[in-house]
This record gives C-alpha cells, structure tokens and sequence, in this order.
C-alpha cells in the first residue's frame, strides 16, 4: 500500500493565520512527509470558500515538485468541469517536466452550487463535461494534431507541443461514486479516487466486465482524516475544531446533511458543538470515521481499508485551523509507529 499526504489548504475560519503561513506550513510539510517515507503529496481544490481553500493546486504542487525528489505528485481532486481541458493538459505537461515524471491526475465532477455559479458552467452537465474533457486531455497529452467538437467543447486544430514526461501521459484517476461516472471510469480503464466509497464494490465488477484487471489500476481511498499524539484527548484538542469546519464545509456547500457515524454511514443528524464532537461514535464524513487517537486507535479504524483493493491511502494529517506543530509531531509519530505496517497492506 501507498501512503498519500493530502494537502487539502485552508484556514479555520476566525484563527486569524495569514495565508501566506498556512501555504508555508503545507509546504514544508510536504517535503517532511518526502524525509518520512510518504510516497506521494496530493493537493486539493475548492473556490469561494470561507476557510479559503486552496482554488490552486498547480502553483503549489510546483512548489513542492522543486523541494522534493522523489514523492509523485498529484491533484485529488480537480473539479475538471470549472476548467478549459486544454489548459489542464498543459499545466500538468508543464508540471510533469518539472518533476521529471512524478505526477498523478485525480478528478471530480464537483458538488458545490456556488461554484458551477460563479463560473458560469451548468451544474447539471458536470458529469458529460468531465468525461469528455478527459477525452480532450489525453489527445492533448499524445501530441498529436487533432480536432474536438463535442457536446460541450470544441476544439480545432489543437496541436500540444509541450507533453508530459510519462507516456502515454500521466495516470488518471476519478472520484466516481454514482453508478453512471462509476461505470464510465472502469469502461474507460481510469484508476479510482474514490476507493472505499459507495461505488468501490461496483467499479471493481465493472472494471473486469470491460476487461479490465482490478490489479493494474491505481485505486487511492477516499481522503481519510488522520491524527495521532501520545494520549486520546491530547489527540482531539488539537483537531476538533478543524474537523468541525469540515462537516460543516459540506453542510454548506451543497450536502446539508453531510456527517456520520459508524462504518456504516449513518446519518449524523445535527452538527454537534465544538467539545462534544469527540464524543459521537466513529464520527465522520461518509461512513469514513475520522482516525483521531493514539497510534493504536488510529491503526484500528484504519484497519477496515485493508484488503479492499486499494494501492493507495489517502491520509489527511493537516486539519483546518491545526497548529503547524501539531502537525509534524503527528507526523512523525504516524511514520514511527504505524508506516511501516501500512504499506504491508
């Protein structure tokens, strides 16, 4: 098993920290997560938001590409539909160069209204965007001239001069969870980022239904919110607050009902306050209950993911609003005492 930091960059909403020090710590942990052993560092993407998450991650992904030499590279996710796939491809030509090889293309539909708004793109076409803008992508990555006219881009005469180190381009990897952007990734052989969730069971039967060996796919887990420290409530004073805003980021943008409890994902039902948080049982987004604790407790809810499928777990050790401290003593306790025995997954 592959271990991912996922950088998902953005503030807890009145801390009063300046972006120019949260994008500092995101990249210095980064290149600690290289030192660590983590074998890949993937950002995120969200607009408008009032934590100010990250809208750029191939500034920043640059970035870290520059300080590091052997992590791979990735987004996870791209809401594809709010861009022009031309400029994708470039960009991520341009950062595969940059990094000799090391990049990863994880994609997503997207989910907030406010966002398909504010661009001007339908939200109810976000599904066919995605696919063919996918289509385009990898015309672009060949090299070859080409012609696009489709449903919702035209495209004449498009010839990519600068192409990606990885041939036939870098892997492509979607966060599908409904049964049609499910069956349409495994048609087209794409690796799934959105392993563990609701469509893992069907992506997996659809991938050998059109031929395909589950065995060569890159299937990362749905982003897992991890944090470790010395004792429980040392573990929870430090996130709780973060993880609240990420609940609540949801609720806002387009899931109001987002939150869970158990494996099982049931519903959470109101948001509780800051401080009795913690105290709802296997309380996460999903059916994916946050890994928060001691190293012993976050090895036991991490445990369901094995032997899933999945080459790749998405962890997320930096929380909204979390000391930068805080972070990297988590980060090397996780690496001490729970690395090794993941990647044997």
């Amino acid at each position: 098993m592959k271990l991912v930091f996922t950088s998902g960059i953005r503030t807890l909403p009145g801390s009063g920290q300046s972006l120019a020090a949260l994008y500092r710590d995101h990249l210095e942990e980064a290149v600690l997560a290289e030192e660590l052993g983590f074998d890949c560092v993937w950002a995120s993407e969200h607009h408008f938001a009032p934590d100010a998450w990250s809208p750029a991650p191939f500034p920043f992904l640059a970035a870290v590409a520059a300080r590091t030499r052997r992590v791979r590279l990735g987004t996870y996710v791209l809401l594809l539909p709010l861009h022009n796939p031309i400029r994708i491809a470039e960009d991520v030509a341009v950062l595969d160069n940059l990094s000799e090889g090391r990049v990863d293309l994880g994609v997503g539909v997207g989910s907030s209204p406010r966002e398909f708004a504010t661009f001007g793109v339908p939200i109810e076409n976000r599904l066919g965007r995605t696919f063919e803008a996918l289509r385009i992508i990898e015309h672009c990555f060949a090299g070859e001239r080409f012609d696009h006219t489709g449903k919702y881009y035209d495209f004449p005469g498009v010839h990519m001069t600068t192409t990606p180190v990885q041939r036939p381009g870098p892997p492509i990897l979607v966060a599908a969870m409904g049964e049609q952007s499910v069956r349409w990734t495994a048609r087209r052989g794409y690796g799934m980022a959105a392993g563990a969730g609701r469509g893992h069971a069907h992506y997996m039967a659809a991938l050998r239904e059109y031929g395909h060996d589950p065995a060569t796919k890159t299937i990362a887990s749905v982003p897992l919110r991890v944090h470790v420290a010395e004792a429980h409530d040392k573990a929870w004073d430090e996130v709780e607050p973060g993880l609240h805003q990420v609940l609540h980021f949801y609720r806002t943008h387009g899931n109001p009902a987002a939150g869970s409890r158990g494996h099982n994902g049931e519903p959470l039902g109101t948001l509780p306050p800051v401080g009795e948080f913690r105290h709802v049982p296997l309380i996460g987004h999903g059916g994916q209950p946050f890994a928060i604790g001691t190293p012993e407790e976050a090895l036991r809810l991490l445990e369901p993911y094995r032997g899933l499928g999945l080459t790749h777990l998405s962890l997320n050790l930096h929380q909204p609003g979390q000391d930068a401290a805080s972070v990297r003593r988590s980060m090397r306790l996780f690496a001490r005492e729970l690395m090794a025995e993941l990647k044997t997954w």
